[in-house]
């Protein structure tokens, strides 16, 4: 259960005072459907992931003055209604209009005197009449593993059945509830700052005391800060920094699970080295054709933290995951060499005390001044040119109100000043690749979408896990070099 008056953890913080309408933490999944949901059987599905992850239902209060952190409370006028709406597609309604339709939805700000989230339903998909579901929250309510406990609240495991029974909500729509004096709200955000104060002057003891008993970790909390430093320093010289807009275009593409599969067991290692190395030689591919010399992107991996035996009864508390920063290397040509890089750094990176760190340091920026921990958050992250996040999805079908999820494409938010986001989702046997771009910098997403698939067919045959297939465009050597003899043979006899 999710504690109405609980403060905002320092993660949470940080997407909470980083969120601005240039620059969004919005987090976003687009569901295709093979029909129309259920009207009713949808109303009880949202109520049913309210109830599972009350947050769903809060919003945040800053304190006067800000005198001390924000805290989550229940939006007494909440209205499901408001935050749930049915549209009709307009044009050819095939999934380029659908992607054009949600855009306006995500770059929209979220209204921040409600709770941090949306839900619209979109009719009239071509071909064969089928709808979808945009769905976007704000970051500070969850991260992706939080989404997918909203996910599976929300949806069914067979069509025609309910998981759980409906759970009826009372709304207050239109309600206005007496709001608190200014004067007790400034009274009870000093008494919250004196105990806040507490809590950090014992935080602080504890962390000497431990430190004195343990001094491997003053050891390990010195490297972590040299790390950090090391990252913020980075510079990849990538002059579409200055060109980047407020604009966003949202777009798609999947890869079998399977294949990808078979690439990580020929050339080991994990799944997260198999999708950075595609991502590094497309975004190298991209660069090089535009004839931007970049050598290196530093490039914002994040990393879950809970337990698998902690992914369903937490995964509603706020964001409990780390962010790992590794420069990834895009100028090198070789496949198997770009891997066994990509591999290298991200082991490397993996053993480096800053990857655990990111929590602390999070905590950490909460005890300082608003502006001055926003513009400490700028600053270290402000480098990154470069976001993949792979969330881990349900692979089993899912259906929402009746109708069958049959495709689940994820958005992340895009780093400033960066052309793209990707963010990976898997479900039903396929990786759903969600491209989140900046059209200012990258006017031609669907052009990263094709290189994105050409660096996957090269890695999957410098693996040996995919036969090279001659080209399409003509027979091969061997077959010209016959068909130049049979030629040449013939225009002897003639002669």
């Amino acid at each position: 259960m999710n504690d109405p008056h609980a403060r905002l953890s320092g993660e949470d913080l940080t997407f909470w005072w980083l969120d601005s309408p240039a620059q969004p933490t919005t987090m976003a999944m687009l569901m295709v459907l093979d029909r129309a949901p259920d009207t009713e059987g949808l109303h009880e599905a949202f109520e049913r992931a309210v109830a599972a992850v009350p947050r769903l239902a809060q919003r945040v209060r800053d304190a006067p003055l800000d005198l001390t952190l924000p805290h989550w409370e229940n939006d007494p006028t909440f209205d499901l209604d408001y935050h749930v709406r049915v549209h009709a597609l307009s044009g050819l309604g095939d999934m380029e209009a659908l992607c054009h339709e949600v855009v306006p939805a995500y770059e929209t700000p979220f209204d921040r005197s409600r709770p941090l989230w949306e839900a619209r339903i979109y009719h009239g998909l071509a071909p064969g009449n089928r709808a979808a579901l945009f769905f976007k929250l704000h970051h500070a309510i969850a991260d992706g593993v939080g989404g997918n406990a909203i996910l599976a609240a929300m949806t069914d495991a067979e069509r025609d059945s309910r998981d759980t029974p409906p759970h009826r909500m009372a709304h207050g729509a239109g309600s206005w509830p007496s709001e608190p004096t200014a004067s007790a709200r400034l009274l009870d955000a000093l008494r919250d700052r004196v105990e806040l104060d507490f809590e950090r002057a014992g935080t602080a003891a504890k962390a000497v005391v431990e430190t004195l008993q343990h001094p491997e970790r003053m050891r390990r909390a010195v490297l972590a800060l040299r790390s950090f430093m090391e990252a913020a320093r980075f510079d990849s010289h990538s002059p579409l920094k200055a060109a980047a807009g407020r604009a966003r275009r949202l777009s798609g593409l999947e890869l079998p699970f399977a294949e990808v599969r078979a690439v990580k067991h020929a050339l080991g290692g994990s799944t997260i080295d198999v999708i950075l190395t595609i991502m590094t030689r497309a975004m190298g591919a991209w660069h090089r054709a535009h004839k931007v010399p970049v050598k290196e992107l530093m490039t914002l991996v994040p990393v879950n933290m809970r337990k698998p035996e902690e992914w369903v009864d937490h995964a509603h508390i706020g964001n409990v995951a780390t962010g790992i920063m590794v420069p990834l290397p895009i100028a090198i040509r070789d496949p198997l060499a770009t891997y066994r890089e990509v591999r290298a750094r991200m082991d490397a990176k993996k053993a480096d005390p800053a990857s655990s760190a990111a929590p602390v340091l999070a905590d950490a920026l909460s005890v300082l001044p608003r502006r001055v921990a926003t513009w400490l958050s700028e600053t270290t992250f402000g480098n990154i040119d470069f976001i993949v996040t792979n969330v881990p999805g349900i692979m089993v079908p899912r259906y929402l109100a009746g109708a069958e999820i049959t495709a689940a494409y994820p958005f992340a938010p895009v780093a400033l000043g960066s052309p793209a986001s990707v963010a990976l989702y898997g479900y039903r046997e396929h990786l759903f690749i969600g491209l989140n771009t900046d059209p200012a910098t990258m006017p031609d997403a669907d052009r990263f979408a094709r290189m994105i698939r050409s660096a996957f067919v090269e890695l999957r045959i410098a693996a040996g896990t995919k036969r090279r297939r001659r080209a399409a465009a003509g027979p091969g050597v061997a077959a010209v070099s016959r068909l130049r003899q049979a030629r040449r043979e013939n225009g002897l006899r003639h002669r």
